[in-house]
C-alpha cells in the first residue's frame, strides 16, 4: 500500500506498473447500486428480493465488462474498498487474472481489499485537515483513461464532474497547441437502469460539445456494450490479446 502525502509521485508509480506488467489503458469502475426500496418496512420480505436481485444485476453487468475487458492489455481502477462496485469490480478482475489498482482516502484505509486482490493501492492522505471521503477523486480520475458507471452518489457524481472538466481542458488545448492534438479525452460511459449518477449523467449541466465526445450518444445498458465503446473511443483493440 502507497500513502500519498503532498508531492508524491503516483503518475510515476503507475508508469513503471503498467510498463512492468505489459498494459496500456487503465480502465476505472465506479458507483454504487442503492440496495434499498424506498417507502417499504427494512424487514419486509420484498427488500430482502430486492437486494439479492441488485447484488445479481451489478455482478452481471459488471462481469460481463470485465470479462470482455480481459482481453485486453488493461488494468482495473477500483475505490478499492470491500463493499458495493469497488468490490466487485476487483473480485471480478482478479477472477480474469487482470492487474488491480485501488485508490481511497486515509478514512477509508480500514475498509481497503486486501494485498491479494489490489496489486498497487494507493492511500490517499489530505492535504488540509481532516480526511474525508472524495479526498482521492482527484487522484482516481487522473488515472483512468475510460470509466464504467454504475449507479452511483455523490462521490461518484464529483469523480464525473473533474472528467467532465479535465476533457474541457484537454479539448482546448487542441486548438491552441500543436502538441496536444493526439490528447484522447477520457471517457464515461454510464450504465443505463442502475439509477443513481449513471441515470442522471446525461443532463448533468457543462458543455455540450464536452458531454458529445466523452459519452455515448445512445443509452447503454449492458457491460458488453460498454466495453465495445471504450474499445471504439480509447482504441483498445490496438492492445488486444492473442492467445
Amino acid at each position: 500500500m502507497i500513502d500519498i502525502r503532498g508531492e508524491k509521485n503516483y503518475s510515476g508509480i503507475i508508469h513503471d506498473f503498467m510498463k512492468e506488467n505489459g498494459l496500456h489503458k487503465i480502465i476505472a469502475f465506479s458507483g454504487g447500486s442503492d440496495s434499498e426500496i424506498s417507502g417499504i418496512a427494512a424487514d419486509d420480505p420484498i427488500q430482502a428480493q430486492y437486494k439479492e436481485f441488485a447484488k445479481a444485476h451489478e455482478e452481471r453487468i459488471i462481469g460481463d465488462a470485465i470479462k470482455k475487458l480481459s482481453n485486453y492489455q488493461v488494468a482495473i481502477l477500483t475505490g478499492g474498498t470491500k463493499w458495493g462496485v469497488p468490490n466487485t469490480a476487483t473480485i471480478k478482475a482478479k477472477e480474469y487474472g487482470m492487474k488491480t489498482i485501488g485508490v481511497f482516502p486515509l478514512a477509508g484505509r480500514k475498509h481497503a481489499l486486501p494485498d491479494n486482490l489490489l496489486d498497487i493501492s494507493f492511500c490517499v492522505e489530505p492535504f488540509v485537515g481532516e480526511s474525508r471521503w472524495g479526498d482521492e477523486s482527484p487522484i482516481f480520475t487522473n488515472l483512468l483513461d475510460g470509466v464504467i458507471v454504475y449507479g452511483g452518489g455523490a462521490g461518484t457524481l464529483i469523480e464525473c464532474a473533474h472528467i467532465l472538466k479535465m476533457n474541457e481542458a484537454i479539448m482546448k488545448k487542441r486548438t491552441t497547441s500543436e502538441n496536444e492534438k493526439n490528447e484522447t479525452v477520457k471517457f464515461i460511459v454510464p450504465i443505463y437502469g442502475t439509477g443513481g449518477v449513471a441515470e442522471g449523467l446525461p443532463f448533468v449541466w457543462g458543455k455540450a460539445e464536452v458531454r458529445l465526445e466523452c459519452m455515448p450518444f445512445k443509452r447503454v445498458a449492458n457491460g458488453l456494450e460498454a466495453v465495445d465503446i471504450l474499445c471504439q473511443k480509447l482504441n483498445l483493440d490496438d492492445y488486444f490479446i492473442e492467445y
